[in-house]
């Protein structure tokens, strides 16, 4: 069984997938991706576990539709198209084609296998929330190029239901747990972190003897990260030796680095080189997700595999079967203050530990070689019938 999957972009999470799949099908996975859309050290590790079989494409074109200043889902149409895509597709004889989602790249794998007659699975991650600004059109078109899927391969029981009631594919066969982040390397590294590591980089930041909660993502409005720092002078009042970590880049840095100067809690650190980002994992004790919209934010498996308690945005894809209440941390509202405010100190009266090493038995079930075993199945499944 030979699998072609069309994946025009993703990050150096999805490379031990692949490597995984490879490993699976005795060498006969290829991948076709972007070369604008990924980076130069993805494409050296794709290459590297993939060899010719990883597709390097260049040269796409892209046609923009309404703004693309916000990254909330529908705010723009995006309309791409890769030059010699079908022709790349068509070469690699596959047995069975994966796509990303309903559009972007995907209508060239859709057509081949619809052609010539070859076994088709859709990777999609969207969830009914994230998708409640999607017009009309955009409905009836997935509606339409999905119908020849022959399998749905997901990461949760959102998407899941989604794609039930909102697209109404509830006959088409579904593969849950096909999302996972690539947190080996990283809870490793803050295996190794020791006591005296900690003490030095509290101190190096000046760092209170309270809580230390860290936020790691992209500095735009959809992480929700204001949100969280509007309220956060609330909790100090109530807890005035927690600590704020934020780590990460966007639009939003300066003008709330500049904001919260004068608040010796918050420290807004900016981007952080990932090889350094496990010392940051290693001296938090909760880690926190505020996002306004998410499929499956990829930090909280991230946070959870480092054995840190989370506290998990409901507006996450991921929080149905990430984060278990009262086990491995708690979910809460970013957009009603009291909601933030009460899981914050809802930390100080729970057993932290405990929920850290739950929290590694939950992360365990979402790891490479499981989500690489559950896609291979489905495949397998489409290939035989």
């Amino acid at each position: 069984m030979k699998i072609l999957w069309i994946s025009p972009w993703f990050g150096n999470y999805r490379v031990p997938v692949y490597e995984n799949l490879n490993r699976l099908c005795s060498g006969n996975f290829y991948l076709i991706c972007s070369e604008e859309n990924t980076s130069e050290l993805v494409r050296g590790k794709l290459k590297a576990v993939l060899g010719n079989h990883a597709i390097v494409m260049s040269g796409e074109q892209r046609m923009t539709m309404g703004s693309d200043e916000s990254d909330f889902a529908n705010s723009a149409l995006v309309i791409k198209k890769q030059p010699g895509l079908y022709k790349a597709v068509k070469s690699v004889e596959a047995d069975v084609i994966i796509t990303e989602g309903f559009g972007g790249w995907a209508p060239a794998g859709i057509r081949y296998a619809v052609t010539h007659r070859k076994k088709l699975c859709m990777f999609y991650e969207r969830t009914a929330y994230v998708e409640r600004n999607s017009p009309t059109w955009r409905s009836m078109y997935r509606r339409l190029v999905g119908i020849p899927v022959d399998y749905f391969l997901i990461n949760g029981t959102l998407t899941e239901e989604y794609l039930n009631e909102g697209l109404h594919f509830k006959r088409t066969p579904k593969v849950k747990g096909c999302m996972c982040a690539d947190s080996f390397g990283l809870s490793q590294a803050v295996e190794k972190v020791t006591s005296a590591d900690k003490d030095a980089l509290r101190k190096e930041l000046n760092l209170k003897n309270g809580l230390t909660f860290l936020f790691v993502g992209q500095m735009v409005e959809r992480k929700g990260i204001k949100e969280l720092l509007v309220v956060w002078g609330q909790h100090i009042a109530e807890y005035p030796n927690d600590n704020l970590l934020v780590i990460g880049k966007g639009i939003l840095e300066k003008p709330l680095k500049d904001l919260y100067a004068g608040d010796n809690s918050i420290h807004i650190m900016g981007g952080i080189n990932y090889d350094e980002l496990y010392k940051y994992y290693a001296l938090c004790d909760v880690f926190i997700m505020p996002t306004l919209e998410d499929n499956w934010c990829l930090v909280i498996p991230e946070a959870m595999a480092c054995g840190k308690p989370v506290a998990c945005s409901i507006y996450n894809g991921g929080h149905y079967e990430l984060v278990q209440d009262g086990v491995n941390g708690y979910k809460f509202d970013p957009l009603k203050p009291e909601s933030i405010i009460d899981i914050l100190a809802k930390f100080h009266q729970a057993d932290l530990s405990a929920m850290g090493q739950k929290a590694i038995e939950i992360e365990s079930n979402y790891t490479p070689d499981k989500a690489a075993a559950r896609i291979f199945e489905a495949c397998e499944k489409v290939y035989k019938r």
